[in-house]
């Protein structure tokens, strides 16, 4: 009798409207347990408490950047279909002019306050979204003299617009992704966390 409960209990737990989902179970001493996979769990261990620390300060900076990411990769995005419609030279540069107007206008206020580690930070975090880094998006946009003018203002700044994004190589970086996903899983970021218009 306890068997046949147990396995009810099991089939209308996990059926949906639908469709049933029968799981493995194993009986061990009269009772029924049922047995599945879970995904990996991964622990995140502090070697000191300056560790800790510097996750602490990473995680608010992480998180406080990550919508720039998001927007720049939807922008970046919108701008390659934008482009690619126009059908002359001159059409681009005049798009893209006004897109930079619109950057220094709605986002560089915003952006100027952020501090060298953001900056950092949102690099990183550009090259995650896009898979390109920020050095080749300006040259790609705007040119060679233009993304060497930013690369050198980047590294006066001690920063690097030609950094990957390297979570299995780079510690920082691991712990980056380590605070998206978790943000992920709580749902911290919405489609409608910055303005994109």
């Amino acid at each position: 009798m306890k068997f046949l409960l147990c396995l009810y209990f099991s089939f209308s737990t996990f059926s949906t409207s639908d469709s049933l989902l029968i799981k493995e179970y194993q009986v061990i001493k009269g009772d029924t347990f049922i047995t599945s996979e879970l995904n990996d769990i991964e622990i995140l261990e502090f070697k000191n408490q300056e560790d800790k620390l510097y996750y602490n300060r990473l995680k608010k900076r992480t998180l406080k950047v990550y919508p720039y990411a998001l927007l720049a990769s939807e922008k970046l995005d919108s701008i390659k279909n934008d482009l690619e419609k126009l059908p002359n030279r001159r059409s681009k540069k005049k798009y893209i002019k006004a897109i930079e107007k619109w950057g220094k206008e709605d986002l560089a206020k915003e952006l100027r306050f952020l501090s060298r580690w953001e900056g950092r930070i949102l690099c990183k975090l550009i090259y995650r979204e896009t898979n390109i880094s920020l050095y080749s998006i300006v040259k790609d946009l705007r040119g060679g003299l233009h993304a060497f003018f930013w690369q050198t203002l980047a590294r006066f700044y001690d920063n690097n617009l030609k950094t990957p994004y390297q979570p299995d190589k780079v510690e920082e970086d691991k712990w980056i992704e380590y605070i998206l996903q978790e943000a992920k899983r709580e749902g911290k970021f919405k489609k409608d966390s910055l303005k994109t218009d």
